[in-house]
């Protein structure tokens, strides 16, 4: 009767402990999760570290290989196990996650972005290591089973390899998939700029690259490097061939502005781009660190009256939000106009704590949701209020299972997020035997009923600065 008692007690205590999981994440669903990343490439499935010669496990620390572009055969038959022709060996360090241009060194696959279009689930895994196979990836939800499907190089792994480092992806409603590509190869200590930082734009009927183009030395200044291009927003009303793109420099705190009709960019630079040294100071994962990265994550409201849509801004090291009009990004002339910088807003404050990755608007509720590092959290706020703590709802927390939320974006009416414990992995180390990245998704009606992001629509007209 001891050993029953103790039996059911354990039970209610596990069921007790699931249920608080399930609570903490609110109405968000888990759709993947991994200890660490594998990938499919044409069949085979890459489970354990590969490095140079993989025929003759005697040699695989003798060699690396590192080639992005032109490795693919004439033929087009090439095994992918096979290394290039053109390759060009490196000696080798004893520390295989430094082994230059080894093929797959798993640990060091982190994901970054995630975004769904159609049934494809697209998935970024920035090259901050050695041994990523692709930084472009996908998964086929159609036909995907498993907890933890392997990546597909999207499009295949050759057309992947020219492709450098992306942290996040945006498709637009013209069926085209839009990048920054870094050109960065983001070794501790030893980077290494492969290609000029670019826009890349996929046509998804296809699946072929149909644009890419390189930044100007105008648009980031000499002093920085591209691993401060974190995430793009894409900008189109009714003509495909008159698309913008808005891309973040966290790192000296300016807005790159690029036009697709007349494929040119520019830059604006304003205070509020800034981070904010008050909120530098974060505590993700057990790790206690400080950062100074400015503006991340730009979002768009639908076209006002003018044509032109409110740009919601924030930097990430910043608990406050900012506004402007597109007007003003499209202008490249505005930024000589002695009222330029009246132009901004001041939105709001979300709250203690509430440094944000990536944000984005849902257009038919007026909410924004908010991927919060500060909390573990995601949150949201009902665009039509004022911005302070009392109108902002918390919708999932959880200092596990939603560590370090990277990416968050609104598909149709779905929200998707990847958390990914991203401190732990740069200062301390991830425990490969418990689950470490995770996406999930929850309907927007769903998620926001009954909080204060769920109040009748309304509009505000922010005041500009004097």
């Amino acid at each position: 009767m001891f050993f029953r008692t103790i039996h059911i007690f354990v039970i209610l205590l596990l069921t007790k402990s699931s249920l608080q999981q399930t609570r903490r994440l609110g109405r968000f669903r888990e759709i993947f999760a991994w200890k660490q990343l594998t990938y499919n490439i044409n069949g085979n499935i890459l489970l354990q570290d590969r490095f140079g010669d993989i025929e003759d496990n005697r040699k695989k620390r003798e060699t690396g290989k590192i080639v992005f572009q032109n490795d693919k055969s004439e033929s087009g038959d090439r095994d992918w196990n096979e290394p290039p022709q053109n390759a060009t060996n490196n000696t080798s360090t004893t520390d295989p996650s430094s082994e230059v241009g080894s093929f797959f060194i798993q640990y060091n696959n982190v994901p970054m972005g995630v975004e769904r279009v159609g049934e494809r689930l697209f998935i970024t895994v920035p090259r901050r290591r050695y041994g990523i196979p692709s930084t472009l990836n996908y998964i086929d939800l159609k036909d995907s089973k498993s907890r933890s499907p392997s990546l597909r190089p999207y499009p295949d792994l050759w057309q992947a390899r020219s492709l450098t480092s992306v942290y996040r992806t945006r498709a637009d409603k013209c069926g085209r998939l839009w990048m920054v590509d870094t050109g960065l190869l983001e070794i501790p200590d030893n980077p290494r700029q492969l290609q000029t930082p670019a826009i890349v734009i996929f046509d998804l009927k296809n699946d072929k690259q149909i644009l890419r183009y390189p930044f100007k030395s105008s648009d980031i200044p000499a002093a920085n490097t591209p691993t401060g291009l974190a995430s793009l927003t894409v900008d189109i009303n009714e003509d495909c061939s008159d698309a913008y793109a808005y891309v973040v420099d966290l790192t000296t705190f300016g807005i790159i502005v690029y036009s697709l009709k007349d494929n040119d960019s520019w830059r604006h630079t304003h205070a509020y781009l800034h981070f904010n040294p008050t909120a530098a100071n974060l505590n993700i994962a057990g790790e206690s660190f400080q950062w100074s990265d400015g503006v991340f994550s730009i979002t768009l409201t639908e076209p006002q009256a003018d044509g032109c849509r409110t740009a919601y801004f924030h930097p990430l090291i910043s608990t406050e939000e900012f506004a402007v009009s597109t007007c003003v990004l499209k202008n490249r002339a505005i930024r000589s106009d002695r009222n330029y910088f009246s132009l901004y807003s001041y939105v709001g404050k979300r709250g203690d704590g509430s440094q944000s990755t990536m944000h984005e608007y849902h257009q038919k509720s007026g909410t924004i949701f908010f991927a919060e590092i500060g909390r573990d959290a995601v949150s949201c706020w009902n665009s039509g209020k004022m911005l302070n703590p009392s109108n902002i709802a918390m919708l999932a927390q959880d200092r596990q299972r939603m560590s370090y939320p990277s990416d968050l974006h609104v598909t149709d009416d779905e929200v998707w997020v990847m958390a990914n414990t991203l401190p732990r992995f740069g200062y301390s180390r991830l425990d490969t035997n418990e689950y470490n990245f995770y996406i999930y998704s929850g309907n927007v009606n769903e998620l926001i009923a009954d909080t204060v992001c769920s109040a009748p629509r309304m509009y505000l007209e922010f005041k500009k600065n004097d």
